[in-house]
């Protein structure tokens, strides 16, 4: 299965598949750097899609494909401040995310990279520590540490 076709399969997300990264805003497209674009399948902008369908959720920012090896994986990227006052908002971002693919897009869940398939995106420097009771907190929810920029092969 591709993410296209898992994408497409999900009624809410039926019309939120880009090509690359054009489903990213410009300014968050720039905190992502790809040795081999070609790689990139596509994206979707979860936050915007899901906006009226879940207006009150705390709804995760980005979904994007990539090709590993010969089959491709889902990346989940929340675009977010880094520092101790939002690892609680950004692990509940992550919960409901989780949920949400598990009920609503299995296709997407099961296509979620196994290491850092959940990715915090700094939008500025990253104030937390490596092993600090936060870092601990993002570990057990599936959260990769905050990053100032995302790097994929």
């Amino acid at each position: 299965m591709t993410c296209k076709t898992a994408v497409v399969a999900v009624l809410q997300l039926q019309d939120a598949y880009q090509p690359g990264l054009q489903a990213l805003r410009a300014v968050d497209r720039n905190r992502i750097q790809c040795s081999n674009t070609r790689r990139l399948t596509g994206s979707v902008d979860l936050d915007t899609t899901l906006a009226t369908a879940h207006p009150n959720a705390s709804r995760w920012d980005y979904g994007i494909g990539q090709v590993s090896g010969s089959e491709e994986e889902a990346i989940w990227v929340e675009v977010h401040p880094a520092n101790s006052n939002h690892v609680t908002e950004v692990i509940r971002k992550a919960k409901w995310l989780k949920g949400w693919l598990r009920t609503n897009a299995p296709g997407l869940f099961v296509m979620t990279r196994k290491a850092n398939g959940y990715v915090w995106l700094a939008t500025g420097s990253v104030s937390l520590q490596q092993g600090s009771r936060q870092a601990r907190q993002l570990a057990m929810a599936g959260v990769a540490f905050p990053q100032p920029r995302l790097r994929l092969s």
